[in-house]
């Protein structure tokens, strides 16, 4: 099968966050299984990409075209991505594939490439990755843009995939028919989670954390909507309990790390704060290794790609109820709380205190990681539901 998958951004730029990562996976999934794998996106990345070639650049397998943006500022200001030149490309090209699979709609790749998907009968599937409805940051911008293209792209797409059955109903309320909405959710690729590899310890070490400290460990975006001021603030109420502890904030900085770091200060914790910057690859599980407790105390959260990495490094979860797994996390694989300083820090006690339940949530996470969230096994559903709109 000829496999076009369209993000506005892709591998390398991990910083900018799951949805990079889940189509890079889903494309290595099917690069695996012999199909052959497109990439169309752009150079945007917190910093624009420096590429010697823009077109059919092997990526593990995966061919990828990184058309240029005229403006990566405008782009990390307003989400509003440039790369003009993509037209004629596209235009030439596109009749080539099988199916097409858009990572986000809300992006000019998306909107030329599913013009032209339409013009030639080509199938498309759309994956919003939990931006399905235009709330939290430029609204109104989203709101403009669903009625010139939005709608439309979701609408006449040949089926849509949600994370969650949350995310299913919004999809809905978009104007989507049930029968073309299918629940595919995120995974991870087991086979880096061989804990036989990993020795404990290493971040302990490097960042001076003693065996009796319990670690508590966010992963992710350090950005508004990730619920950082509010983990601050309760962490700042366990230290004046006299909680033995430290808190670990492993992510890039996406506009908010300065806020962040300067309530750390406001509090006096900065000798049990510590920020240590993206983390990939072996660094980010030994991080998970070492943790006890991996909290993502978000505003809004379709899903949690990180809390999955945790599940599989055994390690319990505490998330807020604006995350959409909340229902199958609590008292499963973890807690769950309100977005409310105290409602956490009573949450995070609760396992702090209870090393045996830690453990048990801890198992139960990764057997449902590996029965539910791989990437091989939802990669299987993806092909089928391809092969159903051919």
């Amino acid at each position: 099968m000829k496999i076009l998958h369209v993000a506005h951004t892709f591998y390398p730029c991990l910083s900018f966050g799951g949805v990079v990562n889940a189509a890079y996976q889903i494309g290595l999934e099917q690069v695996k299984n012999g199909d052959e794998v497109h990439v169309y996106t752009t150079d945007t990345c917190k910093q624009r990409l420096e590429l010697d070639n823009r077109y059919d650049v092997d990526v593990c397998g995966i061919k990828v075209d990184y058309f240029r943006n005229i403006s990566n500022r405008i782009k990390n200001l307003t989400l509003i991505d440039t790369p003009l030149s993509a037209v004629f490309r596209i235009r030439k090209d596109i009749k080539n594939y099988d199916v097409i699979h858009i990572h986000e709609h809300r992006q000019t790749l998306a909107i030329i490439t599913t013009y032209y998907a339409r013009k030639y009968n080509i199938p498309y599937v759309v994956q919003a990755h939990g931006s399905v409805l235009p709330f939290f940051q430029k609204e109104k911008l989203k709101e403009i843009y669903d009625k010139l293209w939005g709608f439309k792209t979701l609408r006449c797409a040949n089926k849509v995939f949600a994370l969650t059955e949350t995310e299913k109903k919004q999809y809905l309320s978009m104007g989507v028919p049930e029968d073309n909405v299918e629940i595919v959710p995120l995974g991870i690729n087991l086979e880096e989670y061989d804990l036989e590899k990993y020795s404990s310890g290493v971040i302990r070490k490097r960042y001076g954390i003693s065996d009796d400290e319990t670690v508590l460990l966010f992963l992710g975006r350090i950005h508004e909507i990730k619920g950082l001021d509010l983990l601050i603030e309760s962490f700042n109420e366990l230290k004046k309990d006299e909680y033995n502890v430290k808190l670990l904030i492993v992510g890039p900085d996406d506009g908010f790390e300065s806020i962040i770091k300067q309530k750390v200060n406001d509090y006096n914790l900065s000798e049990s704060v510590i920020f240590t910057g993206p983390l990939y690859s072996e660094d980010k599980i030994s991080a998970l290794v070492d943790c006890d407790i991996f909290i993502m105390p978000s505003q809004y959260e379709s899903f949690t790609t990180s809390g999955l990495e945790a599940m599989a490094c055994g390690k319990p979860l505490i998330l807020t109820k604006n995350n959409h797994i909340h229902d199958w996390v609590e008292n499963n694989v973890g807690l769950t709380c309100e977005y409310d300083k105290d409602d956490l820090k009573n949450s995070m006690i609760k396992l702090i205190n209870d090393t045996q339940l830690r453990g048990k949530f801890g198992e139960s996470g990764k057997k449902l990681v590996k029965n539910e969230y791989n990437w091989d096994k939802i990669s299987n559903k993806i092909i089928e539901i391809y092969k159903s709109i051919l």
